[in-house]
């Protein structure tokens, strides 16, 4: 799945790729940034617009904010509600789900309201960046123990995902292996960060990942071409041109 920053893709851009990634039989669209500001005017017509050019899913994944909650507009089909069970700061962890659930209601009317998908959310390797503003802590990976202390809280609680996240390294795929070993076969394992060729994305799904995100390897002029090399579209052979 293409994830793409709103807060950084133009409208018009993030239109074509949606459109193209609904052509390559992709699963779904998710909007998502980590810095965010006046969201509801900027994401309303956004989420029409990319609605508007594709049949996949349009999904919101944005921090919480403190009195609000996690942000939200009409017309997405969901948003994730990621508990950041590495945090140290336990309104990222838990107390977000419930003010969102508080202030909701009266944000969006019930029958545009996105669809809520309870995610732990777990963070892999250095990233200060995430650690300022949401207390996170990266999860150790030398041993098991910690991974099956947040494995216990997802399955016992049945969080519909688990997202495992890098921001400036790779989730090892053997961590992968790891979580689909004790997750219910209806809990979705996510993966992204730093992800950029098809190699990669069959490494997880081999691994166990349900479903693999990328976001920076589009972020240039010539999307098309590594979209298609990362759907394993080839591309049409060009014909000789004649000598006669």
């Amino acid at each position: 799945m293409h994830i793409i920053d709103p807060f950084k893709i133009p409208v018009g851009e993030a239109v074509e790729k949606a459109a193209e990634l609904d052509r390559l039989g992709f699963a779904a669209v998710i909007l998502a940034s980590t810095d965010y500001e006046s969201f509801e005017s900027r994401m309303e017509p956004y989420v029409a617009a990319v609605k508007e050019a594709t049949s996949l899913p349009v999904i919101l994944h944005f921090p919480p904010r403190k009195g609000i909650g996690f942000p939200a507009v009409g017309g997405a089909d969901a948003m994730l509600l990621p508990a950041l069970l590495g945090s140290d700061d336990d309104y990222f962890v838990w107390k977000s789900f419930l003010e969102t659930l508080t202030t909701l209601p009266g944000r969006i009317p019930e029958e545009s309201r996105p669809e809520l998908l309870l995610t732990v959310a777990l963070t892999f390797g250095e990233d200060r960046r995430t650690g300022d503003l949401l207390g996170t802590v990266p999860v150790t990976t030398s041993s098991t123990t910690e991974m099956d202390q947040y494995l216990a809280v997802a399955v016992t609680f049945g969080f519909h995902l688990v997202y495992l996240y890098s921001r400036h390294d790779q989730v090892p795929p053997e961590a992968v292996r790891h979580f689909r070993k004790t997750l219910r076969p209806e809990q979705i394992l996510f993966v992204s960060g730093n992800v950029r060729t098809r190699r990669q994305i069959t490494e997880y799904l081999d691994a166990g990942a349900d479903y693999v995100g990328f976001a920076g390897a589009l972020e240039h002029p010539d999307w098309r071409s590594t979209l298609a090399e990362m759907s394993g579209e080839r591309p049409a052979p060009t014909r000789p041109r004649s000598t006669s």
